[in-house]
């Protein structure tokens, strides 16, 4: 399946279709930021809560892929949290689709390496206000900080910017 990055410009790549993160940072990640916005809205990651639902939080998921449910339950306290992402930026993906590539401050970043290193094969939600936006499987450590969420439509990921861009 043609990769797709989630939560990786820059270092988390979905695999269309099949929700999976690899470490490896989309092409052309690194020239999308040079336009990129401040984030002063409500954006996070969480663990799926995958078995373990005690205290978990529901998200409903923008796009489900075919076999996903339309809601992620999620562990109650984010890996990472709002004030984690610092930049956003509208991009376009390798196979064309819109996309927002995300920079992480420094302790985010060094964060999600973290989280990311130890939880390789559970799935991570990046939720921007109060949906979904993708939900895919760790797939190795993302170093760097710099995240991509893609296979998104253009009317969405403009969408998403906007909330991300105004203080909340």
């Amino acid at each position: 399946m043609k990769a797709r990055a989630l939560a990786a410009m820059l270092a988390l790549a979905m695999l269309a279709g099949a929700s999976a993160c690899a470490p490896q940072p989309p092409d052309g990640a690194a020239d999308s930021l040079r336009n990129a916005k401040p984030v002063r809205g409500d954006v996070a990651f969480y663990l799926a809560a995958d078995g373990d639902t005690a205290g978990a939080r529901t998200f409903p998921v923008l796009r489900p892929y075919p076999g996903q449910p339309a809601q992620v339950a999620v562990k109650p306290v984010p890996v990472i949290a709002r004030g984690q992402v610092a930049l956003v930026a509208l991009s376009v993906d390798e196979s064309g689709q819109s996309a927002l590539d995300l920079q992480l401050t420094e302790p985010g970043a060094q964060r999600l390496a973290q989280v990311t290193r130890d939880n390789v094969g559970k799935r991570l939600a990046v939720v921007v206000g109060a949906m979904a936006v993708n939900v895919a499987t760790i797939q190795g450590e993302i170093p760097g900080g710099r995240l991509r969420v893609s296979g998104l439509n253009m009317a969405d990921a403009e969408a998403f910017e906007r909330e991300l861009v105004v203080a909340k």
